[in-house]
């Protein structure tokens, strides 16, 4: 569901894209705005992004994606970091109709003026303060985007490098298999299992057992190499089995399993998990009981 707002710039200092008289080169020079305005789509704080104060917003015209930092009585524009007044950002029923008029009529000029105020600004600056130039030319803005891109890409692979998840695809596996251990299930389909966890996740379901199990798609069917990676350590260690290598996705959980062992350190996620295998079981028999009822009429 669309959430609407318009972000109202007047009077607002930015960096604008233009063309050198004397030298018919693109470049950014200050500038401000007299009356223009960003149609928004408000995302909030998707799980699935890092948390910020504030809301993630699509520009409805662009598509460019903008965080809105709040700041007491502002709002900051991320990245390019230009502070407005709350009071700026408002919502109106006929926004709709306004994108549409713009979309039609001047759609170009929108876009130039909007990546100027949402991101270039945010280079621009860097340079700026940097170089101390008050004219900067295009060159040394794209070289800007991919010095920052680079360190963004350095940073995230050092974060990951080091990365601890607070409950892995191991821990969700340890602790499903304790837990159908207790209600005496000592067996499981592995693809079945996986092909559940793709439905929580497209409806946003169990989040905090699934946000670290990445799912694959090979073109035919999901498959999750996190998930491959813990049901083969619970193997060597004794606790998972098959029968054959013919039907690998029937996983077997050996009776005697040390379910305490597997629960300590993961009591926090107990409830959820139990809650998780209840949904499952009724997706498995919502599966299995209308195939055995189609295959008893052939009979």
């Amino acid at each position: 569901m669309l959430k609407l707002y318009e972000l109202n710039l007047n009077n607002i200092e930015y960096w604008k894209k233009v063309t050198n008289t004397d030298s018919s080169k693109i470049v950014f020079v200050k500038d401000k705005t007299d009356s223009f305005t960003l149609f928004l789509d408000r995302l909030d704080n998707p799980k699935s992004m890092p948390k910020i104060n504030g809301s993630y917003f699509i520009d409805l015209v662009s598509g460019r994606l903008i965080s809105l930092l709040e700041e007491e009585d502002f709002v900051v524009i991320e990245p390019s970091g230009i502070r407005v007044e709350k009071t700026s950002l408002t919502k109106d029923n006929k926004t709709l109709d306004k994108v549409a008029k713009v979309l039609n009529q001047n759609h170009d000029q929108y876009v130039s003026t909007s990546e100027d105020i949402e991101y270039n600004t945010y280079f621009c600056n860097r340079i700026a303060l940097r170089e101390a130039i008050d004219e900067i030319p295009l060159e040394l803005i794209n070289q800007e985007i991919i010095n920052v891109t680079k360190g963004y890409e350095e940073s995230q692979n050092h974060i990951e490098k080091f990365y601890v998840s607070e409950f892995s695809p191991y821990d969700f596996m340890c602790l499903f298999t304790a837990i159908n251990v207790s209600q005496k299930k000592l067996v499981f389909n592995r693809d079945r299992l996986v092909k559940f966890i793709r439905s929580c996740k497209n409806n946003n379901q169990f989040s905090r057992l699934l946000n670290d199990i990445y799912l694959k798609n090979n073109g035919i069917f999901d498959y999750s190499d996190d998930l491959d990676e813990a049901i083969q350590k619970l193997r060597l260690a004794g606790i998972l089995y098959t029968i054959s290598p013919e039907s690998d996705a029937t996983m077997y959980i050996f009776e005697n399993t040390p379910m305490a062992k597997l629960i300590k350190d993961r009591l926090d996620y107990f409830d959820e998990m139990a809650s998780f295998i209840g949904d499952y079981e009724k997706y498995i028999s919502d599966i299995i009981f209308p195939a055995h009822q189609q295959l008893n009429k052939k009979k």
